[in-house]
């Protein structure tokens, strides 16, 4: 060791001590016991074995999920369904301090929708037009055939007579795509969360 300071000497010379492994809980029967390696999980063979069948499932479960997930994501009907359900959502937190749109009521024992001036089954292009949709009771929405009278008058009021008339103009028809679908959805989660 010609040429090395002692320090350089004394760092060569020394080896690093291993730690002794602590016990550890098994993760499968949750026995105690001194692993013989450092990221041991399981006790016994048959413990590790029976942990690692689990794992394998858990993978299995998860795979089919994403397998799922992926499909849900492209299924034009499902998309539809939970672009419907996140605007709606919007639509009752938009208006959650205003009246029935129809009838005025404000109380809170109803239940709210997002009531359609113009049925979005007959005029699809307006089934996602806030100027369409406004918080309605479950009464006026279910029971009145949406109260539509009433609805126009305070429509008017709140959007104004042109933008009601060129709701009513509006009958082109509308095919929304699988994108659009998941466009809309994108844009109403972002507008709930700016809402909250």
């Amino acid at each position: 060791m010609i040429g090395l300071s002692k320090s350089d000497q004394l760092r060569k010379n020394v080896t690093p001590k291993s730690k002794p492994i602590k016990p550890k809980k098994c993760k499968k029967c949750g026995e105690i016991f001194t692993p013989d390696r450092p990221f041991q999980k399981a006790c016994k063979y048959q413990c590790a074995i029976e942990l690692a069948q689990a794992k394998s499932e858990q993978d299995k479960n998860k795979e089919h999920r994403m397998a799922l997930k992926a499909f849900n994501d492209s299924d034009k009907n499902i998309l539809k369904r939970k672009a419907i359900q996140v605007f709606n959502e919007y639509i009752r937190k938009r208006d959650e301090a205003l009246p029935c749109v129809s009838c005025g009521y404000k109380d809170g024992a109803r239940q709210i929708h997002a009531g359609h001036y113009r049925p979005a089954g007959n005029v699809a292009i307006l089934r996602f037009d806030e100027r369409n949709v406004h918080a309605q009771c479950s009464i006026c929405n279910n029971h009145l055939s949406g109260n539509l009278m009433n609805y126009r008058k305070e429509l008017i009021n709140r959007i104004g007579l042109y933008q009601v008339e060129e709701l009513e103009a509006t009958n082109d028809p509308k095919q929304y795509t699988i994108e659009e679908y998941a466009e809309i959805i994108k844009v109403y989660k972002q507008k709930i969360k700016d809402l909250n």
